[in-house]
Protein backbone atom coordinates (compact mmCIF):
# COMPACT_ATOMS: atom_id res chain seq x y z
CA UNK A 1 0.00 0.00 0.00
CA UNK A 2 1.27 3.44 -0.72
CA UNK A 3 -0.37 6.46 1.07
CA UNK A 4 -0.29 9.75 -1.06
CA UNK A 5 -1.53 13.10 0.32
CA UNK A 6 -3.53 14.23 -2.43
CA UNK A 7 -2.79 17.99 -3.48
CA UNK A 8 -6.49 18.37 -2.77
CA UNK A 9 -9.55 16.97 -0.41
CA UNK A 10 -11.84 14.31 -1.98
CA UNK A 11 -15.82 16.04 -1.60
CA UNK A 12 -16.80 12.01 -0.80
CA UNK A 13 -14.87 8.92 -0.06
CA UNK A 14 -13.83 7.24 -3.21
CA UNK A 15 -13.12 3.81 -4.76
CA UNK A 16 -11.32 3.69 -8.10
CA UNK A 17 -11.30 0.41 -9.42
CA UNK A 18 -8.04 1.07 -11.94
CA UNK A 19 -7.71 -0.71 -15.19
CA UNK A 20 -6.58 -4.43 -15.99
CA UNK A 21 -3.49 -5.58 -17.53
CA UNK A 22 -1.50 -4.14 -14.19
CA UNK A 23 -4.50 -4.60 -11.72
CA UNK A 24 -4.70 -2.12 -9.25
CA UNK A 25 -7.16 0.31 -6.86
CA UNK A 26 -7.02 3.37 -4.35
CA UNK A 27 -9.37 4.61 -1.63
CA UNK A 28 -9.57 8.44 -0.63
CA UNK A 29 -10.80 10.14 2.00
CA UNK A 30 -9.72 13.81 2.78
CA UNK A 31 -6.60 14.62 1.37
CA UNK A 32 -5.39 11.36 1.55
CA UNK A 33 -5.51 8.31 -1.19
CA UNK A 34 -4.21 5.15 -0.58
CA UNK A 35 -3.03 3.12 -3.38
CA UNK A 36 -2.81 -0.66 -3.54
CA UNK A 37 -1.29 -2.12 -6.94
CA UNK A 38 0.38 -5.23 -7.88
CA UNK A 39 -2.66 -7.72 -9.07
CA UNK A 40 -1.43 -8.34 -11.82
CA UNK A 41 -3.67 -8.86 -15.26
CA UNK A 42 -7.48 -9.39 -14.10
CA UNK A 43 -8.15 -11.61 -16.78
CA UNK A 44 -6.51 -13.96 -14.38
CA UNK A 45 -9.16 -15.58 -12.36
CA UNK A 46 -6.41 -15.93 -9.52
CA UNK A 47 -5.37 -12.51 -9.95
CA UNK A 48 -8.78 -11.19 -10.20
CA UNK A 49 -9.93 -13.23 -6.75
CA UNK A 50 -6.75 -11.61 -4.63
CA UNK A 51 -7.96 -7.88 -6.09
CA UNK A 52 -11.63 -8.26 -4.87
CA UNK A 53 -10.47 -9.72 -1.37
CA UNK A 54 -8.31 -6.39 -0.92
CA UNK A 55 -10.44 -4.46 -1.55
CA UNK A 56 -12.99 -5.64 0.97
CA UNK A 57 -10.06 -5.64 3.35
CA UNK A 58 -8.73 -2.28 3.00
CA UNK A 59 -12.42 -0.48 2.89
CA UNK A 60 -12.18 -2.54 6.56
CA UNK A 61 -8.58 -1.86 7.88
CA UNK A 62 -8.85 1.96 6.46
CA UNK A 63 -12.53 2.62 7.76
CA UNK A 64 -13.73 3.52 4.89
CA UNK A 65 -17.14 3.35 3.06
CA UNK A 66 -16.87 5.01 -0.34
CA UNK A 67 -20.05 7.15 -1.27
CA UNK A 68 -18.80 7.06 -5.05
CA UNK A 69 -17.09 4.57 -7.00
CA UNK A 70 -14.81 4.91 -10.50
CA UNK A 71 -13.72 2.78 -12.89
CA UNK A 72 -12.32 2.80 -16.81
CA UNK A 73 -14.65 3.25 -19.21
CA UNK A 74 -13.84 0.12 -20.72
CA UNK A 75 -16.68 -2.39 -20.51
CA UNK A 76 -15.07 -5.34 -21.14
CA UNK A 77 -12.96 -4.57 -18.47
CA UNK A 78 -12.38 -7.36 -15.04
CA UNK A 79 -12.26 -4.30 -12.79
CA UNK A 80 -15.28 -1.84 -14.82
CA UNK A 81 -17.55 -5.03 -13.96
CA UNK A 82 -15.87 -5.41 -10.43
CA UNK A 83 -17.22 -1.56 -10.55
CA UNK A 84 -20.37 -1.99 -11.50
CA UNK A 85 -21.35 -5.38 -9.15
CA UNK A 86 -20.09 -3.42 -6.66
CA UNK A 87 -22.62 -0.08 -6.85
CA UNK A 88 -25.56 -3.04 -7.41
CA UNK A 89 -24.61 -3.74 -3.40
CA UNK A 90 -26.31 -0.29 -2.41
CA UNK A 91 -27.74 2.11 -4.36
CA UNK A 92 -26.17 5.06 -3.03
CA UNK A 93 -23.29 4.67 -4.81
CA UNK A 94 -22.89 6.13 -7.45
CA UNK A 95 -20.76 4.96 -10.83
CA UNK A 96 -18.28 7.39 -12.60
CA UNK A 97 -16.18 6.11 -15.68
CA UNK A 98 -13.43 7.70 -16.70
CA UNK A 99 -11.65 7.31 -19.67
CA UNK A 100 -8.16 5.70 -19.81
CA UNK A 101 -5.76 8.13 -21.16
CA UNK A 102 -7.20 11.13 -19.29
CA UNK A 103 -6.88 9.03 -16.13
CA UNK A 104 -2.86 8.72 -16.92
CA UNK A 105 -2.43 12.76 -17.41
CA UNK A 106 -4.59 13.58 -14.31
CA UNK A 107 -2.48 10.90 -12.56
CA UNK A 108 0.91 12.77 -13.30
CA UNK A 109 -0.78 16.16 -12.49
CA UNK A 110 -1.69 14.41 -8.77
CA UNK A 111 2.39 13.28 -8.91
CA UNK A 112 3.68 16.80 -9.33
CA UNK A 113 1.09 18.94 -7.46
CA UNK A 114 0.14 20.72 -10.70
CA UNK A 115 -2.21 23.37 -10.68
CA UNK A 116 -3.64 25.23 -14.16
CA UNK A 117 -4.00 23.89 -17.50
CA UNK A 118 -1.17 21.77 -19.24
CA UNK A 119 -0.75 20.12 -22.66
CA UNK A 120 -1.23 16.22 -21.82
CA UNK A 121 0.94 13.56 -23.49
CA UNK A 122 -0.76 9.98 -23.01
CA UNK A 123 1.70 7.07 -24.86
CA UNK A 124 0.13 3.70 -24.33
CA UNK A 125 -0.62 0.81 -25.15
CA UNK A 126 -4.44 -0.28 -25.28
CA UNK A 127 -7.31 2.29 -23.65
CA UNK A 128 -10.98 2.75 -24.86
CA UNK A 129 -11.90 5.63 -26.13
CA UNK A 130 -14.89 7.99 -26.30
CA UNK A 131 -15.40 7.28 -29.90
CA UNK A 132 -15.45 3.58 -29.26
CA UNK A 133 -11.91 3.05 -30.87
CA UNK A 134 -8.67 2.19 -29.21
CA UNK A 135 -6.95 4.98 -28.03
CA UNK A 136 -3.04 5.22 -26.74
CA UNK A 137 -1.31 8.29 -28.62
CA UNK A 138 -3.18 10.77 -27.43
CA UNK A 139 -2.92 15.01 -26.72
CA UNK A 140 -5.01 16.76 -24.18
CA UNK A 141 -5.58 20.29 -23.20
CA UNK A 142 -6.95 21.06 -20.11
CA UNK A 143 -7.12 19.53 -16.17
CA UNK A 144 -9.25 17.13 -14.30
CA UNK A 145 -11.73 19.03 -14.66
CA UNK A 146 -12.10 18.96 -18.25
CA UNK A 147 -9.85 17.67 -20.40
CA UNK A 148 -10.12 18.04 -24.47
CA UNK A 149 -8.12 15.82 -26.46
CA UNK A 150 -6.55 18.19 -29.66
CA UNK A 151 -4.57 15.34 -31.39
CA UNK A 152 -3.68 11.81 -31.55
CA UNK A 153 -1.79 9.41 -33.84
CA UNK A 154 -4.02 8.32 -37.19
CA UNK A 155 -6.17 5.97 -36.54
CA UNK A 156 -5.25 2.36 -38.36
CA UNK A 157 -6.66 -1.23 -38.05
CA UNK A 158 -5.51 -3.82 -35.66
CA UNK A 159 -6.04 -7.01 -37.95
CA UNK A 160 -6.90 -9.65 -35.25
CA UNK A 161 -8.01 -7.31 -32.37
CA UNK A 162 -5.46 -7.92 -29.13
CA UNK A 163 -4.06 -10.42 -31.26
CA UNK A 164 -1.73 -7.88 -32.39
CA UNK A 165 -0.47 -7.49 -29.22
CA UNK A 166 1.53 -11.33 -29.30
CA UNK A 167 1.39 -11.55 -32.88
CA UNK A 168 3.21 -7.19 -33.55
CA UNK A 169 3.97 -8.36 -37.33
CA UNK A 170 0.05 -7.51 -37.92
CA UNK A 171 0.79 -3.84 -36.93
CA UNK A 172 3.83 -3.87 -38.93
CA UNK A 173 1.46 -5.22 -42.09
CA UNK A 174 -1.16 -2.49 -41.17
CA UNK A 175 1.12 0.05 -41.16
CA UNK A 176 2.66 -1.27 -44.66
CA UNK A 177 -0.78 -2.05 -46.03
CA UNK A 178 -1.25 1.77 -45.46
CA UNK A 179 1.50 2.99 -47.31
CA UNK A 180 0.69 0.88 -50.59
CA UNK A 181 3.67 -1.14 -50.52
CA UNK A 182 3.23 -4.88 -49.99
CA UNK A 183 6.17 -6.13 -51.29
CA UNK A 184 8.43 -5.05 -48.43
CA UNK A 185 5.90 -7.73 -46.75
CA UNK A 186 4.95 -10.58 -48.97
CA UNK A 187 7.67 -13.17 -49.37
CA UNK A 188 9.91 -10.66 -47.55
CA UNK A 189 8.57 -11.38 -43.79
CA UNK A 190 5.74 -13.39 -43.39
CA UNK A 191 4.59 -14.84 -47.10
CA UNK A 192 2.09 -14.00 -49.54
CA UNK A 193 -0.66 -16.28 -47.80
CA UNK A 194 -0.71 -14.62 -44.56
CA UNK A 195 -0.31 -11.56 -46.10
CA UNK A 196 -3.42 -12.02 -48.48
CA UNK A 197 -5.60 -12.91 -45.69
CA UNK A 198 -4.24 -9.98 -43.51
CA UNK A 199 -5.69 -7.62 -46.27
CA UNK A 200 -8.66 -9.13 -46.41
CA UNK A 201 -9.53 -8.74 -42.76
CA UNK A 202 -7.93 -5.61 -43.06
CA UNK A 203 -10.29 -4.19 -46.10
CA UNK A 204 -13.35 -6.11 -45.18
CA UNK A 205 -13.20 -5.14 -41.69
CA UNK A 206 -13.26 -8.31 -40.17
CA UNK A 207 -11.97 -8.17 -36.44
CA UNK A 208 -10.01 -4.88 -37.25
CA UNK A 209 -10.75 -2.12 -34.68
CA UNK A 210 -8.86 1.21 -35.28
CA UNK A 211 -6.46 2.25 -32.73
CA UNK A 212 -4.30 5.41 -32.69
CA UNK A 213 -1.55 3.51 -30.23
CA UNK A 214 2.07 4.64 -29.80
CA UNK A 215 2.61 1.32 -27.99
CA UNK A 216 1.03 -0.14 -30.93
CA UNK A 217 3.27 1.46 -33.24
CA UNK A 218 6.35 0.53 -31.09
CA UNK A 219 5.15 -2.97 -31.69
CA UNK A 220 5.35 -2.66 -35.44
CA UNK A 221 8.46 -0.70 -35.42
CA UNK A 222 9.95 -3.34 -33.51
CA UNK A 223 8.54 -6.47 -35.93
CA UNK A 224 10.58 -4.70 -38.50
CA UNK A 225 13.37 -3.36 -37.01
CA UNK A 226 13.78 -6.35 -35.36
CA UNK A 227 12.48 -9.22 -37.95
CA UNK A 228 10.22 -10.54 -35.38
CA UNK A 229 6.55 -11.88 -36.19
CA UNK A 230 5.82 -12.62 -32.73
CA UNK A 231 6.36 -11.08 -28.68
CA UNK A 232 6.56 -13.59 -25.73
CA UNK A 233 5.15 -11.17 -23.64
CA UNK A 234 3.44 -7.20 -23.64
CA UNK A 235 6.16 -4.50 -24.83
CA UNK A 236 8.65 -7.81 -25.45
CA UNK A 237 9.80 -5.81 -29.04
CA UNK A 238 9.95 -2.50 -27.99
CA UNK A 239 12.03 -3.35 -25.13
CA UNK A 240 14.49 -4.96 -27.12
CA UNK A 241 13.68 -1.92 -29.67
CA UNK A 242 15.36 0.18 -26.69
CA UNK A 243 18.29 -1.29 -25.71
CA UNK A 244 20.02 -1.04 -29.31
CA UNK A 245 19.18 2.17 -29.50
CA UNK A 246 22.33 3.93 -30.76
CA UNK A 247 22.74 6.90 -28.24
CA UNK A 248 25.05 8.92 -31.10
CA UNK A 249 22.23 9.06 -33.36
CA UNK A 250 20.74 12.63 -33.78
CA UNK A 251 18.54 11.84 -37.25
CA UNK A 252 14.61 11.40 -37.37
CA UNK A 253 11.85 10.53 -39.59
CA UNK A 254 9.36 12.84 -40.97
CA UNK A 255 5.98 12.47 -39.87
CA UNK A 256 2.54 15.03 -40.34
CA UNK A 257 0.70 16.91 -38.09
CA UNK A 258 -2.46 17.32 -39.90
CA UNK A 259 -4.98 20.09 -38.99
CA UNK A 260 -8.69 19.05 -38.50
CA UNK A 261 -12.07 20.38 -37.43
CA UNK A 262 -11.73 17.86 -34.48
CA UNK A 263 -8.83 16.69 -33.14
CA UNK A 264 -5.55 17.09 -35.27
CA UNK A 265 -4.13 13.44 -36.55
CA UNK A 266 -0.46 12.61 -36.56
CA UNK A 267 0.50 10.63 -39.73
CA UNK A 268 3.48 8.44 -38.82
CA UNK A 269 3.72 7.24 -42.86
CA UNK A 270 6.45 8.72 -43.68
CA UNK A 271 8.56 7.54 -41.06
CA UNK A 272 7.37 3.87 -41.37
CA UNK A 273 8.40 4.47 -45.34
CA UNK A 274 12.05 5.83 -44.09
CA UNK A 275 12.32 3.11 -41.63
CA UNK A 276 11.63 0.48 -44.91
CA UNK A 277 14.17 2.47 -46.96
CA UNK A 278 16.42 2.20 -44.16
CA UNK A 279 16.30 -1.28 -43.70
CA UNK A 280 16.64 -1.82 -47.43
CA UNK A 281 19.92 0.21 -47.13
CA UNK A 282 21.55 -1.92 -44.73
CA UNK A 283 21.11 0.89 -42.38
CA UNK A 284 22.50 -0.55 -38.41
CA UNK A 285 19.49 -1.52 -36.95
CA UNK A 286 20.88 0.52 -33.52
CA UNK A 287 20.56 3.77 -35.86
CA UNK A 288 17.59 2.93 -37.50
CA UNK A 289 15.83 2.48 -33.66
CA UNK A 290 17.52 5.70 -32.36
CA UNK A 291 15.98 8.00 -35.04
CA UNK A 292 12.59 5.64 -34.71
CA UNK A 293 12.76 7.33 -30.97
CA UNK A 294 13.74 10.54 -31.55
CA UNK A 295 10.59 11.04 -34.25
CA UNK A 296 8.60 10.14 -31.09
CA UNK A 297 9.62 12.96 -28.99
CA UNK A 298 9.85 15.09 -32.22
CA UNK A 299 6.55 14.61 -33.24
CA UNK A 300 5.58 15.15 -28.62
CA UNK A 301 7.57 18.58 -29.15
CA UNK A 302 5.42 19.83 -32.23
CA UNK A 303 2.55 19.50 -30.72
CA UNK A 304 3.56 21.35 -27.66
CA UNK A 305 4.48 24.22 -30.34
CA UNK A 306 1.29 23.55 -31.91
CA UNK A 307 -1.06 24.18 -29.04
CA UNK A 308 1.24 26.48 -27.15
CA UNK A 309 1.10 24.99 -23.95
CA UNK A 310 4.06 25.69 -21.57
CA UNK A 311 3.47 22.89 -18.90
CA UNK A 312 3.73 19.12 -20.54
CA UNK A 313 2.82 16.40 -18.89
CA UNK A 314 3.83 12.93 -19.90
CA UNK A 315 2.07 9.64 -18.92
CA UNK A 316 1.62 6.18 -19.85
CA UNK A 317 3.11 2.84 -20.26
CA UNK A 318 5.28 3.85 -23.36
CA UNK A 319 7.62 6.93 -21.25
CA UNK A 320 8.90 3.55 -19.40
CA UNK A 321 10.94 4.12 -22.00
CA UNK A 322 13.96 5.82 -20.83
CA UNK A 323 16.01 6.71 -23.62
CA UNK A 324 12.45 7.82 -25.23
CA UNK A 325 11.67 10.11 -21.81
CA UNK A 326 15.16 11.71 -21.85
CA UNK A 327 15.07 12.48 -25.24
CA UNK A 328 11.55 14.78 -25.10
CA UNK A 329 12.79 16.26 -21.89
CA UNK A 330 16.03 17.40 -23.79
CA UNK A 331 13.68 18.82 -26.96
CA UNK A 332 11.33 20.59 -24.52
CA UNK A 333 13.60 21.75 -22.14
CA UNK A 334 15.68 23.36 -24.95
CA UNK A 335 12.54 24.94 -26.49
CA UNK A 336 11.36 26.15 -23.10
CA UNK A 337 8.90 23.72 -22.35
CA UNK A 338 8.49 22.56 -18.59
CA UNK A 339 8.00 18.71 -18.83
CA UNK A 340 6.42 16.98 -15.83
CA UNK A 341 6.96 13.18 -15.29
CA UNK A 342 5.95 10.71 -12.66
CA UNK A 343 8.12 10.44 -10.06
CA UNK A 344 6.44 8.85 -6.92
CA UNK A 345 3.42 6.87 -9.02
CA UNK A 346 4.16 4.24 -12.08
CA UNK A 347 3.77 6.15 -15.44
CA UNK A 348 2.05 2.59 -16.20
CA UNK A 349 -1.86 1.57 -15.40
CA UNK A 350 -0.74 1.33 -11.74
CA UNK A 351 -0.75 5.26 -11.18
CA UNK A 352 -4.68 4.79 -12.86
CA UNK A 353 -6.78 4.75 -9.69
CA UNK A 354 -5.12 8.11 -8.79
CA UNK A 355 -6.06 9.90 -11.86
CA UNK A 356 -9.64 8.38 -11.30
CA UNK A 357 -10.19 10.29 -7.90
CA UNK A 358 -9.25 13.21 -9.53
CA UNK A 359 -11.29 13.31 -12.11
CA UNK A 360 -14.36 12.22 -10.25
CA UNK A 361 -13.31 14.17 -7.28
CA UNK A 362 -13.17 17.69 -9.86
CA UNK A 363 -16.00 16.62 -11.89
CA UNK A 364 -18.27 15.01 -9.17
CA UNK A 365 -20.95 18.11 -9.05
CA UNK A 366 -21.70 17.63 -12.49
CA UNK A 367 -21.69 14.09 -12.23
CA UNK A 368 -24.61 14.31 -9.44
CA UNK A 369 -27.07 16.31 -10.77
CA UNK A 370 -26.83 13.99 -14.04
CA UNK A 371 -26.73 10.71 -11.68
CA UNK A 372 -29.59 12.26 -9.96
Amino acid sequence: MKAIKLPFKVKSAILACGADLKGAFALAKGDKAYLFDGFGDLSDLDNFTRYEKAVVRAEKKLKIKPQIVVCDLHPGYFSTRFAEDYTLSAIRYPLFKVQHHEAHIASAIIDNGISGEVLGVAFDGTGYGTDGKIWGGEFFIGNAKKFKRVAHLEYLPMPGGDMTIREPWRMAASYIWKNRDSAHFSGRMVGRKKWAILKIMIEKNINSPMTSSMGRLFDAVGSLVLNKERSGFEAELPIELEKIVDKNECGHYDFELKTRDGPDSIDMSKAIRGILKDLDKKVPRSAISAKFHNTAAFVILKAAKRFNSKDVVLSGGVFQNKFLSKKTRELLGEEGFKVYMHSKIDTNDSGIPLGQIAIANARASAFASNYL
